[in-house]
């Protein structure tokens, strides 16, 4: 995240729709940034015609500026050219940013935690480029890395297109008895608006699937190498307070992905998945104690398509590609995957899962980052949707929901969510595997 300082002279109160414009534009401090490409950026302010549009321009040059992420300073300066009437000077003091960087953090994320670092640099042609190296080690990912290159489209800090590579180790034991080895070359594309943040990406995956001694026949039938070509288009919203326990606002995350493309690739498919979740305050008491209560709720589903014309030969989603439901950030109350149509633990293609909590402060407490909640949760999933209509996708899924209920406690922390809950599943198959009893979980986004 940039920690860029920004400063601008202050303006004398003026009419905003006083005739004003750009006369000229000075940029001082850069040894390292191109000139065409600060152009690019600060070109736009020489359209404005109202003292309101000159501010507003220049405001958008700084802005533009700081997202690059280049830049320590950007003081911002207008003087009142003397000479021709109704103008201004603008002269941009810049301090570039060192070009190397390295960061390590900690990650958390579904019941896994990983220990990432990075190295890279930046601005390395003067037009805001950059190519880094990352790494990551965890409980579930064994080992990490990727090697990518970015730049901004055209200038543009809010659209940037890179190359990627990278490879990965990843057990699934928790779930599958089997660990997946992973290499994937491509490209993406990221872009920022006022509504949310869109990324869309081409990739060809090579996958090594191994399965552990302890793997059941249907995972074992998986075992192998295969090879993805897929499209991923991904949008988020995220209007939250906070990502780890949010008290208002609400998240949106749109996901698809559509694998053969081309004809490549044993594996075909189109993938959609929906999370959804929304936070309110219900009472907020002025207290010392600060006894606040939140409701919580939130909605996942997902579905695989058939996709017409497959190539022959290619099957539909893999193992490690299809959707799993259960577990102490999912449906709680179950194992992590202990939700499933057959007894074979290799997912389902069909889902939903819904969950809604209700968290207070613990009285005496409220100077640690504690909560109590009570929450309640339902879901279900299918095991394949091949060759089935959607309405009778549908049907299936809302007539065998399993649900479950309970109460404990959140442990928060800037990086990652606790919970400790006593969990009572209420309905469950014969398939699934409840788990009556206390449920330790630890990520950022639970039902």
């Amino acid at each position: 995240m940039s920690n860029t300082a920004f400063s601008e002279t202050p303006i004398p109160h003026v009419p905003a729709e006083a005739p004003l414009r750009v006369n000229a534009l000075r940029i001082l401090g850069t040894n390292a940034t191109r000139n065409s490409f600060l152009n690019s950026v600060t070109s736009n302010v020489f359209n404005a015609d109202t003292t309101e549009q000159v501010l507003k321009r220049v405001q958008d040059v700084a802005a533009q500026l700081q997202k690059h992420d280049i830049f320590d300073e950007i003081k911002i300066y207008l003087d009142t050219n003397h000479d021709i009437a109704d103008t201004v000077d603008v002269t941009l003091h810049l301090k570039e940013k060192d070009k190397g960087l390295f960061e390590t953090k900690v990650n958390v994320g579904n019941n896994q935690a990983e220990l990432n670092g990075g190295v890279g640099l930046r601005n390395i042609f003067g037009g805001a480029e950059s190519v880094s190296a990352n790494f990551a080690f965890g409980n579930r990912t064994k080992a990490s890395v990727e090697g990518a290159i970015e730049t901004p489209f055209r200038g543009n800090a809010n659209t940037k297109i890179g190359v990627f590579v990278n490879g990965s180790i990843r057990d699934h034991s928790q779930i599958n008895a089997y660990k997946e080895s992973a290499k994937a070359t491509g490209i993406r594309l990221k872009g920022w608006t006022q509504y949310g943040e869109h990324e869309v990406a081409y990739a060809v995956t090579h996958r090594d699937v191994l399965a552990l001694p302890t793997a059941t026949a249907g995972v074992r039938s998986q075992s192998g190498t295969n090879e993805k070509s897929s499209v991923f288009h991904s949008f988020v919203r995220d209007q939250r307070d906070d990502a780890v326990l949010p008290t208002k606002g609400h998240y949106l995350g749109i996901f698809q992905e559509l694998a053969g493309l081309g004809g490549r690739g044993d594996t075909n498919y189109l993938k959609h998945e929906l999370n959804a979740s929304y936070h309110q305050p219900l009472i907020d008491s002025k207290s010392k104690d600060d006894a606040k209560f939140i409701l919580s709720t939130s909605f996942r589903a997902g579905l695989f398509s058939t996709v017409l014309d497959a190539p022959k030969g290619s099957d539909g989603p893999k193992i490690s590609d299809r959707f799993y439901v259960g577990g102490p950030t999912s449906v709680r109350g179950f194992k992590m995957g202990g939700i499933r149509e057959a007894e074979e633990p290799v997912g389902g293609e069909g889902y939903w899962a819904a969950g809604a909590s209700l968290i207070a402060s613990v009285p005496g407490l409220t100077h640690l980052p504690v909560k109590a909640h009570a929450f309640a949760n339902a879901g279900s999933i299918v095991s394949s949707t091949k060759g089935v209509s959607l309405g009778d996708t549908i049907k299936a899924l809302s007539e065998t929901p399993r649900t479950s209920a309970g109460f404990g406690l959140i442990f928060h922390h800037s990086i990652a969510r606790i919970e400790l809950n006593y969990c009572i599943p209420l309905k469950y198959s014969s398939t699934d595997l409840p788990e009556p009893k206390f449920q330790f979980g630890f990520g950022l986004n639970f039902l």
